[in-house]
């Protein structure tokens, strides 16, 4: 049986627990105490301990000063390309970037969305159209992903999820 992208992301919402995205950091072995991070909720901060057998850095975020848990691949080096912005196409107001976008849930493949135009997607042969806000969040207003909450996170990913909170079960990396 084959199951399509829509299909995918509700069951990751359902069932929860899997990890955001893949991308920034790629392994725990990435995390370094010292070392200065954006997560993926956008806050800059320190490593300031890294427990391996769980594979979560914990950061110490400059805007709060508490010292907050991530998995590792919900941190990227700050001054990496894409760290805390989104791309140079969306922060020049021109929308998400258009092309093929390859899905995930965890790390493993969820299908595709394509980015046909400045408020147009499709996936599954399906067309919808969205709105871009300031603030990075995706609205879809019509379409496969219209009841999803989305946003645009670090290095262009889009990120998906059932809740409207900062946890993406899915994320869509941008084309390359």
């Amino acid at each position: 049986m084959r199951m399509g992208l829509h299909t995918v992301i509700v069951a990751a919402g359902l069932i929860g627990g899997l990890p955001a995205y893949a991308g920034g950091f790629n392994a725990p072995g990435d995390c370094a105490t010292g070392k200065r991070v954006v997560t993926s909720d956008q806050h800059k901060g320190v490593i300031t301990r890294v427990d391996r057998a769980w594979s979560y850095c914990y950061v110490r975020q400059d805007d709060s000063g508490k010292e907050v848990g991530y998995l590792y691949s919900l941190l990227e080096a700050e001054g990496s390309a894409g760290a805390g912005s989104n791309t140079a196409a969306q922060s020049a107001g021109d929308g998400l970037v258009i092309g093929t976008y390859n899905c995930f849930v965890g790390e493993q493949g969820a299908g595709q969305m394509r980015i046909t135009g400045k408020s147009t997607y499709e996936s599954e042969a399906k067309r919808g159209t969205y709105r871009l806000e300031a603030s990075g969040k995706i609205v879809f207003e019509s379409g496969p992903f219209a009841t999803f909450n989305s946003k645009v996170l670090s290095g262009g990913r889009i990120g998906l999820n059932l809740s409207g909170g900062t946890f993406y079960n899915m994320t869509c990396e941008p084309p390359r």
